[in-house]
């Protein structure tokens, strides 16, 4: 009874997977449009609430499959005093955490119904952390410098209340592999809480008016 349970459950995770598969290709096979996006995310670094911004231009299938290539950075400051060795002598100086990278990404909205959404973006990248401070002649100097690899899968919920704006939440977690240590925890859960317009259709009905 166990092994045709397992068996019925593997089968329906393959269908179901096929059936996903299935319907991605039917949106990528729509004529695509250009896809701009400026957004913002909340997130944690040590522990410490901080907003990243995210930058991206792609490519969208029937408004369900969207992919491309972005930029995201650390839009709050984040300063710590650290010991740094000077000219043969120790003193405490002000650091702050630069954080940015590059990601392709895909999403795709699997519940569309009237006026909600439902979509799953993913992105993977790579890019730069390192802590600067300011030496005594007032130069930025780098305190540490590490290679990044993030990996930040999302749920987004959203609700259009309006022809031109919705409500968004979302959650999901941000997994951050470095080359070599930097004294910041940048692995951290990730959320979205806000409102977003929807410009292509803003702008195209104020050109046809």
């Amino acid at each position: 009874m166990r092994a045709w349970l397992l068996a019925g459950m593997l089968v329906s995770g393959l269908c179901a997977r096929a059936q996903l598969l299935d319907s991605i290709g039917l949106f990528l096979g729509q004529k695509p449009r250009l896809n701009l996006v400026v957004d913002t995310r909340g997130s944690f670094v040590s522990n410490r609430q901080v907003t990243v911004m995210g930058l991206r231009i792609g490519l969208e299938h029937g408004a369900r499959v969207r992919y491309g290539i972005g930029y995201n950075f650390l839009l709050t400051q984040v300063e710590r005093e650290r010991t740094v060795s000077e000219m043969g002598a120790e003193r405490i100086a002000a650091t702050r955490l630069r954080l940015g990278y590059f990601a392709p990404y895909f999403s795709y909205s699997f519940y569309v119904r009237k006026r909600w959404e439902v979509s799953i973006p993913v992105q993977v990248g790579v890019g730069s952390g390192s802590l600067i401070y300011r030496d005594l002649d007032g130069d930025r100097q780098k305190l540490q410098r590490t290679t990044v690899w993030v990996y930040e899968p999302l749920m987004v919920v959203q609700y259009r209340f309006w022809k031109y704006a919705s409500f968004q939440l979302g959650w999901g977690y941000r997994v951050v592999a470095r080359s070599k240590g930097l004294d910041e925890l940048l692995t951290a859960p990730i959320y979205v809480l806000g409102i977003r317009v929807f410009t292509r259709e803003l702008w195209q009905n104020l050109r046809g008016g």
